[in-house]
């Protein structure tokens, strides 16, 4: 199960908006709300990712930068760490990368930033926590 973010949902006919179930005490303890919602389209570990950013938004590693520390781990991971600090208005961030899931291969071979998606997910969480 995944939940997804995305400023344009209504424009993407495509995703599956049906709404799953989780137990209360998941909910409360990760979400803090979130609704839990099918996605399929894109590149993840296997861990259980709570909130799932659109990868196209992330910008593509450049052939140099595939060496860096964190290039082949997962951004969903990154995304939803950002998410929880920035929804609690943690003071002091910081990305474990070693914590993140190893990413498969995508079909592209292209690699997305873990940190981008860590800033992004940071900033929706305060987003997140302001508008509650």
């Amino acid at each position: 199960m995944h939940a997804i973010l995305s400023l344009d949902l209504d424009s993407k006919p495509k995703l599956n908006l049906e709404v799953d179930t989780i137990s209360a005490q998941k909910k409360s303890a990760v979400t803090r709300g979130l609704k839990i919602v099918n996605r399929n389209n894109s590149v993840s570990c296997e861990k259980v990712h709570v909130k799932q950013i659109d990868e196209s938004l992330l910008t593509d590693l450049a052939e140099h930068q595939l060496h860096a520390k964190g290039a082949n781990k997962c951004c969903q991971c990154a995304y939803n760490s950002g998410y929880e600090q920035g929804s609690l208005l943690q003071q002091f961030i910081s990305l474990d990368i070693d914590s993140l899931g190893d990413a498969p291969v995508r079909d592209d071979g292209v690699q997305k930033s873990i940190h981008q998606a860590f800033a992004l997910g940071y900033a929706d969480g305060v987003n997140s926590y302001i508008r509650s």
